[in-house]
């Protein structure tokens, strides 16, 4: 899967030294690509995002624990179904 990143959401390692505090702020609004030397080195999101990442590995590692432990196999589907996902 090749990664697509919106030329608005790219920031210089240089950038974002000189003025952090600007990217920071720019990182609420979705994820940022910080560059060196041409690719991509790092990604800098905001701490609301950050906390939903950690609650879906959580979720997903729940899941998988939870369909191993089970004698019978639980579909994915009705477990997203029944927590909205």
């Amino acid at each position: 899967m090749a990664l697509r990143i919106e030329s608005d959401r790219i920031v210089k390692v240089s950038e974002l030294h000189n003025d952090t505090s600007k990217w920071v702020e720019a990182a609420q609004e979705g994820p940022l690509f910080i560059m060196r030397y041409g690719s991509p080195k790092a990604v800098l999101i905001g701490a609301d995002a950050f906390e939903e990442l950690l609650d879906r590995i959580q979720l997903k590692s729940e899941l998988q624990r939870r369909e191993s432990a089970s004698k019978g196999k639980i579909a994915l589907e009705e477990i997203q179904k029944q927590y909205g996902l």
